[in-house]
């Protein structure tokens, strides 16, 4: 028998094996570039890794036609924003008012400024807020020379009109107020006549339009904060006189029982700060007059502060926002301050954010919908907006 040559064989062998694979259907091709198709083992693709929020940007946006500070802003039900009076430019004497009775609306969508219509006073200091059926409040804040208001008037946002309403028992600006669970509105201590500090509260009912008595502070307060916290009461903090010493001393009013009672005191004092409810729970408080640096968190359920860290320089009179994302944005402050803040309490750190366009204190910031936040006017020290500012804001995630 004659042997076959290797070569031969080979061939013979790669015949057989095509004849034996023509079978069995062929596999699909994969496309072209498509690396995955070619491998019937590989891993599912990864998820789409989610980036750790930034520090954001501050953009200008429209100015406002009156420059305000020490006024009040509030997100109405539409999502625009309406600032209410405040202090502005001129008044060189006490005899002649620098406050306003201008109230403006602006627009995120268009980014535009409307004039709405004139409170029927002037009012630096007020407090604002919308109410559950639409309208917004205002309250109290001072008049001409300084004189402490009892006035309250309400904005119907259809008809564009102010109506007052029924005055507080008492005169008072640089006061607290906050809008309870079931509506109502709790109005909290301030300052009257000849600097005399009010310990009184009252509470507004908007269904009567009527003030009845809501007790008092242990301690008189004014330039403080009023939080509401998740399980409807309210927490109280700091403030006092205009000067030092300011209080460590922090109060709870229970609208369930209308009684008022001592929670822990705070580390340190606090007065033109700024206290903000957490996604958790707990309450935020930063900085305050004294160059505070401190911030401060307040665990409703234990009743007690823990240190939350430093702010990277001290302020006052600054502004802070809860955003979209359960962190805090502090703005601005006393003296030449366009530096942000950011806090994370999942981590419980602060990290330094962008610089704002404009240097301010007793500005606004306002969350609108979108995740954005709304900085409005206040003083600044920047070239011909040197002073109360028409100039206008948004922060940006």
């Amino acid at each position: 028998m004659r042997a076959i040559a290797p070569s031969l064989l080979i061939l013979a062998l790669a015949l057989a094996a095509a004849a034996c694979a023509g079978d069995a259907p062929a596999a699909p091709s994969a496309p072209e570039g498509d690396a995955a198709a070619t491998d019937t083992t590989a891993d599912p693709a990864p998820e789409a890794k989610v980036e750790p929020a930034g520090p954001g940007r501050f953009r200008a946006t429209a100015k406002m036609v009156d420059a305000r500070g020490y006024h009040a802003a509030v997100r109405l039900a539409d999502g625009r924003v309406m600032a209410i009076a405040g202090k502005s430019r001129g008044g060189a004497s006490a005899w002649k008012p620098s406050s306003i009775e201008a109230t403006a609306i602006y627009d995120p969508a268009a980014g535009e400024w409307t004039d709405s219509a004139l409170l029927s006073t002037v009012r630096e200091h007020p407090t604002g807020h919308l109410l559950g059926d639409g309208r917004v409040i205002v309250i109290g804040g001072s008049a001409v020379r300084q004189e402490p208001l009892t006035s309250v008037e309400v904005y119907d946002v259809a008809a564009d009109a102010w109506t007052e309403v029924a005055p507080m028992s008492i005169e008072r600006w640089r006061h607290a107020s906050v809008v309870l669970e079931d509506g109502r509105v709790l109005v909290i201590g301030g300052e009257r006549q000849d600097l005399v500090l009010v310990a009184e509260a009252e509470i507004w009912d908007p269904e009567t339009g009527a003030w009845t008595d809501a007790g008092a502070l242990t301690d008189a307060r004014a330039l403080h904060t009023a939080t509401l916290l998740a399980d409807g009461r309210v927490l109280v903090v700091g403030g006092g006189k205009r000067e030092s010493p300011y209080l460590k001393t922090a109060e709870i009013f229970d609208p369930a029982t209308g009684e008022w009672s001592q929670a822990a005191p705070t580390r340190l004092a606090h007065s033109a700060h700024t206290a903000t409810l957490l996604a958790d729970g707990r309450v935020l408080v930063t900085g305050g007059k004294g160059k505070v640096t401190l911030t401060e968190i307040y665990d409703p359920a234990a009743d007690s502060w823990s240190d939350a860290g430093e702010l990277s320089e001290w302020r006052a009179e600054h502004a802070a926002a809860l955003l979209a994302d359960g962190r805090v944005l502090v703005t601005g402050g006393i003296g030449k301050v366009a530096t942000s803040d950011i806090f994370d309490p999942e981590a419980g750190t602060w990290s330094q954010g962008a610089n704002m366009v404009q240097t301010r204190y007793a500005h606004s910031m306002t969350p609108l919908e979108d995740g954005r936040v709304l900085l409005i006017g206040g003083n600044s020290t920047d070239g011909d907006q040197r002073g109360v500012t028409t100039e206008v804001e948004i922060w940006e995630p």
